[in-house]
């Protein structure tokens, strides 16, 4: 699904599928195939990428979410992990699914699960890495949303994770 009308502002932040959270930074216009396109700059963390202005694409872009929501998935991460599919590919299909969804409860969900699975038995190399990115993409969406230092907050989230795990062993829901 796209959408053709000026869909953000400057200083908007926003959240990509692939590129985790960026800012807008304003409107470029750019040269592609002998045409002019109107671009929107968006800054991340990493570096910069154009998004057509004329073909937003809301399946793989949303705003970043509001206090509420960011406060919803720290409850999600509090909850006891549910457990990982046993069989490996069915496993990394899951997180790979997960990695691309847009839906901050999801990677909440994830973020969790992979933690007990990282404290019950270990994370191969591919889960260990998705586990970390998701835990940055998550921090920084946090760190924009409540303005607060990004070290604060992750051992705020940490603290939220050794609950899961603490839920956990007392079998609680």
């Amino acid at each position: 699904m796209s959408t053709s009308q000026d869909t953000f502002s400057k200083g908007d932040w926003i959240v990509h599928a692939n590129y985790g959270i960026g800012q807008i930074k304003g409107k470029e216009t750019k040269v592609l195939e002998q045409e002019k396109q109107a671009f929107y700059r968006v800054k991340t963390f990493n570096g910069i990428y154009w998004l057509p202005v004329e073909h937003v694409d809301v399946d793989h872009i949303r705003p970043v979410a509001s206090k509420r929501q960011m406060k919803r998935a720290l409850t999600l991460i509090r909850k006891p992990p549910a457990e990982l599919p046993d069989n490996h590919r069915s496993r990394k299909k899951e997180i790979s699914e997960t990695f691309q969804d847009l839906s901050l409860s999801k990677k909440a969900r994830m973020i969790r699960d992979l933690h007990g699975k990282r404290v019950s038995s270990r994370l191969n190399f591919s889960e260990g890495d998705a586990f970390e990115k998701m835990k940055k993409q998550f921090l920084n969406e946090w760190s924009i949303v409540r303005a607060e230092d990004r070290a604060t907050l992750e051992k705020k989230l940490q603290q939220a994770l050794k609950t899961s795990i603490a839920k956990s062993s007392n079998g609680d829901d």
